[in-house]
């Protein structure tokens, strides 16, 4: 987009989306990179009251409910695509080395890089997971198969583990580099054979699923998994039933994309029979950060791969969600659900 239009733009967006899209919409369109600093600086600072009531406020509820309905029947796959088929070399550049987890980090302390913080989650996981040889486990949204991985590593079992991504760069990732059983598969809309699994388990991924396809899934899963089975779900959700007007900044950055509260989830999870053995919240901030200070760090290269636009829109990205969890409109949680022995 030129100057002009960039600018011309620019109230037109505000007056349908809101002043924060209008923002984040106008700083993606620059056609120089932008300034690291000065953007991480103006999405992450404390508003003014005043700018903060806007922000919060406009569009009304009604004009959002009507902008987020018509993403509620879009093909998952296309929203899924939008973000992660930009390219895996791309991902490589500001992910942890080791597994290359797209998701949040335990941060132990504040001198821990993010290699170091993304092997404490892998084990944090494994624990909640429990893998053991010989057990069926199932990743739900399994990225470039990270927590796969760790799980591979610990049983040595690679037969049994099993993977479903909508990402065709991650499915090609995982064929080169891995050799898991991984499959191009939507898991919200497929059918599961009945006490099929030991363990399923989704890292990052829920955040996909839309409210009204929520308690179907669930059904689903329950049924799926062999009695005394196990479910590990880690994914972020609004903290309570209030959304500032800014959450509809998701259709940039997750087109399809819709979430809902804590306490929906949870009603789900003990409606379908599951019982919530353990469930922990964590800091997502501190994750955003090393991924940002990353992709600054390898800039150049960034943008000979995906270019100017898609490099503004992660450098927009990051700071914007580390804000979105420091107004703890978020919740980063671990849920354990197990079906109780027949």
């Amino acid at each position: 987009m030129n100057f002009l239009g960039r600018h011309l733009v620019f109230p037109c967006e505000a007056l349908i989306y809101g002043p924060v899209y209008a923002t984040f919409k106008y700083l993606i369109r620059s056609p120089k990179p932008l300034d690291p600093e000065k953007t991480w600086k103006l999405l992450t600072g404390e508003p003014s009251g005043l700018v903060r009531a806007i922000c919060e406020g406009y569009p009304p509820k009604f004009v959002r409910r009507l902008l987020l309905g018509r993403h509620r029947t879009q093909a998952h796959e296309v929203g899924i695509s939008e973000h992660y088929d930009v390219s895996n070399d791309f991902y490589e550049l500001f992910l942890d080395k080791k597994y290359m987890f797209y998701t949040c980090a335990d941060h132990y302390a504040d001198t821990q890089t993010l290699e170091e913080a993304q092997t404490n989650k892998a084990n944090f996981i494994l624990g909640l997971v429990d893998p053991k040889p010989g057990e069926k486990i199932l990743e739900l949204g399994c990225g470039w198969g990270s927590m796969m991985k760790r799980i591979y590593e610990h049983t040595g079992d690679k037969e049994n583990l099993h993977g479903y991504t909508l990402s065709k760069e991650q499915v090609a990732y995982n064929t080169e580099h891995n050799g898991f059983n991984v499959e191009f598969k939507n898991f919200v809309t497929s059918d599961y054979p009945t006490a099929e699994f030991d363990k399923i388990y989704s890292i990052g991924a829920w955040e996909a699923v839309r409210p009204d396809e929520h308690l179907q899934l669930m059904e689903k899963l329950y049924r799926a998994l062999k009695p005394g089975g196990r479910c590990v779900l880690h994914f972020f959700c609004f903290s309570t039933h209030r959304r500032p007007a800014s959450s509809i900044c998701g259709l940039i950055f997750f087109p399809g994309h819709l979430l809902s509260e804590y306490r929906f989830y949870l009603n789900h999870f003990e409606q379908v029979g599951f019982q919530v053995t353990q469930r922990t919240i964590h800091d997502y901030r501190q994750t955003l950060r090393d991924w940002f200070d990353n992709l600054v760090a390898n800039k150049e290269q960034a943008i000979d791969l995906v270019g100017v636009e898609t490099y503004n829109r992660y450098i927009v990205f990051f700071p914007a969600s580390w804000r979105y969890f420091e107004d703890d409109n978020g919740l980063l949680i671990r849920w354990v659900l197990d079906k109780p022995p027949a």
